[in-house]
């Protein structure tokens, strides 16, 4: 493994495995509610939607591997914590792999980016270290979303019947 690469694998996994902590220990209805406010997901739709972006721009972006995805579904996903540990751990051994046979001169080879996966922030070209960095900015974004939604459910912050907050 490349230093650059053995650096963001590394990071992947301790963000990872901050995002799994955060969810520790969470009853699995807390797991799968979402806020009362618009544009909210669950805990548990939030993480799979994690590892999922992040099987994608690391596993099939930059590994080349074939990887069925359906991001509208992250979403909706519901499920109970153990799940989300195996696919996780799944996620950081096939990262692993891949990155061990990941020579430094792929970094910079052009990624070919699905259409409906391009956004207009993208540059052009669109480096597999490009992919790499996203999957590290993807995943510390939804960490923090994560962290920000768990606190407020361990502080009971509910909709009350009259539509007021705590």
């Amino acid at each position: 493994m490349t230093p650059e690469a053995a650096s963001i694998a590394a990071l992947l996994e301790r963000l990872s495995r901050d995002m799994l902590a955060q969810l520790d220990g969470i009853p699995e209805r807390e797991l799968n509610r979402t806020l009362p406010l618009p544009e909210t997901n669950s805990l548990y739709a939030l993480a799979t939607h994690t590892l999922g972006a992040g099987e994608y721009w690391t596993l099939v972006m930059a590994g080349g591997r074939d990887i069925p995805r359906d991001r509208p579904a992250e979403f909706r996903a519901s499920g109970a914590y153990p799940d989300l540990v195996a696919r996780c751990e799944r996620w950081l051994a096939d990262l692993r792999a891949v990155f061990d046979q990941l020579p430094a001169a792929e970094l910079d080879r052009v990624a070919d980016i699905a259409t409906a996966a391009r956004r207009p922030w993208m540059g052009n070209p669109f480096t597999v270290r490009d992919c790499l960095l996203h999957a590290l900015e993807h995943t510390a974004l939804h960490l923090g979303h994560i962290q920000l939604t768990a606190q407020l459910l361990r502080a009971g912050w509910t909709e009350t019947p009259d539509g007021e907050h705590p």
